[in-house]
């Protein structure tokens, strides 16, 4: 199963990849079921999925998670994962995969990996859901090395093999109508501090934020109308539960 948040995206992009696999591997296309030989056709596909049958009774569904709900597979990838919420994965996506992959005889390869997921993003704000799927994706890539791996690429490694052109990178690098950020995301994999629609900017806080001594404890005496605000955003599932003390003092 490939997936995607967005419906036309996902599809679009399965049929132009899937193009031009035939294109370098004809005997790939050649393994696609024919209604002459195998009862159906090979190709099926319409606004809403993009479905591969080959001759040995593999199958490869594209699918938004909107048209995927109650679906199984045996495998996935998630394509612009950064767009897919918590709940659309947690409750549509990843209850897709408790199956396992069968051998011809019907029987399981106690080898083979169970349920694999691959995740395939552009760079996003540090707020979506699957950021804290991508750091634990990493951390297990070092304690689980057999199960897990994580890497990330920049536009180094496709223009140093031709692939994009590099006068139209070097405008985008350094055109005043492109943000630092957007950059980061777009081109070097690097994902940012918030998302836009927050309420607050931590870039623009950090800016004004001047620490000029570090308090570790309640001082006895304070200025007339001082006061410690104490405030505690508890994390849900694998985010961490953060505390703050903020000095008050009004009229400073």
């Amino acid at each position: 199963m490939i997936a995607s948040e967005v419906k036309g995206t996902v599809i679009n992009i399965a049929k132009d990849k899937f193009a031009q696999f035939f294109r370098h591997w004809p005997l790939l296309e050649k393994e696609l079921a024919t209604r002459q030989d195998d009862g159906k056709t090979g190709v099926k596909s319409s606004t809403n999925y993009y479905e591969l049958y080959f001759k040995n009774g593999s199958q490869i569904t594209v699918v938004s998670k909107d048209t995927s709900r109650g679906l199984r597979a045996t495998a996935a990838i998630l394509e612009e994962c950064a767009l897919i919420s918590e709940e659309a994965y947690t409750e549509v996506l990843w209850p897709q995969l408790n199956v396992k992959r069968t051998e011809v005889d019907g029987t399981l390869n106690p080898d083979e990996p169970s349920s694999p997921q691959t995740f395939i993003t552009t760079a996003s704000d540090r707020t979506v859901y699957m950021y804290q799927r991508l750091i634990e994706i990493a951390v297990n890539a070092v304690l689980r090395p057999q199960s897990y791996f994580c890497w990330g690429l920049s536009y180094e490694i496709p223009l140093h093999y031709g692939l994009i052109d590099k006068e139209t990178m070097l405008d985008q690098r350094y055109s005043n109508n492109v943000s630092e950020d957007s950059f980061a995301r777009e081109n070097l994999s690097i994902w940012t501090g918030n998302s836009d629609e927050a309420w607050l900017d931590s870039r623009r806080l950090s800016r004004h934020r001047s620490l000029l001594l570090c308090e570790r404890k309640a001082r006895e005496t304070l200025p007339p109308g001082a006061f410690y605000l104490i405030g505690c955003d508890v994390g849900r599932y694998s985010a961490n539960t953060a505390i703050m003390v903020i000095k008050v003092l009004p009229g400073a």
